[in-house]
């Protein structure tokens, strides 16, 4: 793998580097450790990935409505509530995604369109979902169809959009979040149909039934202790 590299958007590392990110987060027993040390600082899996919340691929309850706190994002109580009133919409939307459909197809196929600017309309809408915002909602998201819906944060922000031809969208204060999470969508499909070789390197180095698309957030997530990546949007 020397000399090989793997982009994100308009970011670059050296895979020897990502894959020892992807190593070190998917290290389930790794983790535990770290929870019980004394400064200990656990990553996320399995405890997001395989939270059992006894609900359905198509249902929203309200332990999956915390899902975001496992990744250090915290909906406050309005935005609990907010979301809840959006439960059904959100539940329409998952109904309308097949759970085997993978995010790299539904671009091929333009599927994906439909169900993105749906999900970016609950925020954008004459009543906007106070305390809500594309960091929380995907987060919630994600975890019902990882194959097909991407997280997103302000690191994956930074790798996605930015000034210059390497970043794949220009940011734009103007832009809504229907607006936003297709090209959003368009960008990472792109980036794993480039670089089949390189992201079957990373998946190899995580455990079976994690998508391509949680690995693909965590190189960009590690990303964002670069100060060159930190570029912050009004999209949060």
């Amino acid at each position: 793998m020397s000399g090989q590299t793997v982009s994100v958007g308009g970011r670059s590392v050296a895979l020897d580097q990502a894959t020892q990110w992807i190593w070190q987060y998917f290290d389930a027993e790794a983790n535990r450790a770290a929870a019980v040390a004394a400064k200990g600082r656990p990553y996320a899996f399995p405890v997001y990935d395989r939270m059992d919340t006894g609900s359905g691929p198509n249902e929203l309850n309200d332990g999956d409505l915390l899902a975001p706190v496992l990744l250090n994002v915290t909906p406050k109580l309005h935005a609990v509530l907010n979301l809840q009133a959006v439960r059904p919409d959100l539940e329409a939307v998952l109904a309308a995604i097949p759970p085997k459909l993978t995010l790299q197809d539904a671009v091929a196929s333009g599927t994906h369109t439909e169900p993105l600017h749906r999900i970016g309309g609950l925020l954008d809408g004459p009543a906007p979902l106070r305390g809500v915002g594309g960091t929380i909602l995907m987060k919630i998201m994600h975890r019902k169809r990882p194959l097909f819906l991407p997280l997103y944060d302000t690191q994956v922000y930074a790798c996605y959009c930015g000034p210059g031809a390497r970043y794949p969208i220009k940011k734009s204060p103007q832009r809504t979040w229907a607006q936003f999470l297709r090209p959003l969508g368009d960008a990472m499909a792109r980036d794993l149909d480039e670089q089949p070789d390189t992201w079957k390197t990373l998946m190899g180095c995580a455990p079976d039934g994690v998508s391509v698309l949680r690995v693909l957030d965590v190189v960009a997530w590690n990303f964002g202790g670069d100060p060159e990546s930190i570029q912050l949007s009004h999209l949060t």
